[in-house]
């Protein structure tokens, strides 16, 4: 009941309730969508080379990333070129000579959104979807997804990094960077969770990480995967006698309590004189009382002048 009382829950509520919602099955929800959209392209079609950090002599040679270096060498206005072509798949020399026309489009990178302008053609091949003509900008270390919404290659490549080096899910690195949006003040907040999967999947479907990890006789995709492991135990007659550590034994653990707990005194004779002594010292302070103590401390061996005691 607190937590639901929280300030900071209700201020999230009203903030942003669809991606409250969005938290309790987001992984579960984005990945359906992906599966669902599994053959669903993008603009971008050309192959994207692996990043640097994660390079192999087999990969192919001509296939390299441009550095996107914070978006500083991004063009004001990405223009057509004979290698354009629509997410359905028609190239612009197979369209029909359409009127260009120029949109806003918006590249999400791993710290703000940058605004930028594009050249599309109407695709007649996709009425139904509203698809147009755009360019790869994989030159640029862009990704363009649909002609307004692109994303740099190096927020994708930092998911696969950190992915591979911290296990860090899909979720908490798009809430990540979410929160990296909003700390730099950026103009567009990043995209919902749903978009920024599918968009990846169909980023990485294009990224040539090659590897010959492979069986020479059944290829990349064998029928069949025999997993062998191996099981280490030890022998009967060694663990016979352990025990787990909280089994007591009461024959090697038993403290004798006594009944009543004892005064604590710095005298050490015996308990029939000390509690004579005591008694002496509970009653009036007379002469007789005197001799008698100091014949106690006699008794016990311990002298002590007539002055301490008057």
């Amino acid at each position: 009941m607190l937590l639901r009382a929280c300030r900071h829950i209700q201020t999230a509520k009203e903030a942003s309730p669809e991606d409250l919602n969005m938290t309790t099955m987001a992984t579960r929800d984005a990945y359906s969508y992906a599966a669902g959209n599994e053959n669903r392209k993008a603009v971008s079609y050309r192959p994207i080379g692996p990043p640097s950090w994660c390079r192999i002599a087999s990969d192919d040679p001509t296939i390299r990333q441009r550095p996107f270096q914070a978006g500083r060498n991004l063009p004001s206005l990405f223009i057509l070129d004979r290698e354009s072509r629509c997410n359905c798949g028609v190239t612009i020399e197979t369209a029909q000579s359409l009127p260009i026309t120029e949109r806003d489009i918006t590249i999400f990178t791993s710290l703000t959104a940058i605004e930028r302008k594009v050249e599309t053609m109407y695709c007649s091949a996709c009425r139904n979807t509203r698809g147009a003509i755009g360019p790869d900008m994989g030159a640029y270390g862009v990704f363009n997804w649909n002609n307004r919404l692109a994303f740099s290659y190096e927020l994708f490549d930092s998911l696969t990094s950190q992915f591979t080096t911290s296990e860090t899910p899909l979720y908490a690195y798009h809430q990540t960077v979410r929160n990296t949006y909003i700390s730099e003040e950026s103009p567009i907040l990043l995209c919902t969770l749903r978009t920024f999967v599918v968009a990846y999947f169909a980023y990485i479907r294009l990224q040539r990480i090659a590897s010959r990890m492979q069986c020479l006789q059944c290829g990349p995709n064998p029928r069949i995967v025999i997993a062998d492991g191996i099981a280490v135990s030890f022998p009967k007659h060694r663990i016979h006698s352990l025990r787990p550590p909280t089994l007591s034994d009461r024959s090697k653990a038993l403290v004798r309590i006594p009944p009543h707990a004892t005064r604590a005194t710095c005298f050490i004779g015996p308990n029939k004189i000390r509690l004579t002594i005591a008694k002496a010292l509970d009653e009036p302070l007379t002469d007789k009382n005197v001799d008698t103590f100091e014949k106690l401390l006699q008794e016990t061996v311990i002298t002590l002048p007539h002055s301490n005691y008057i």
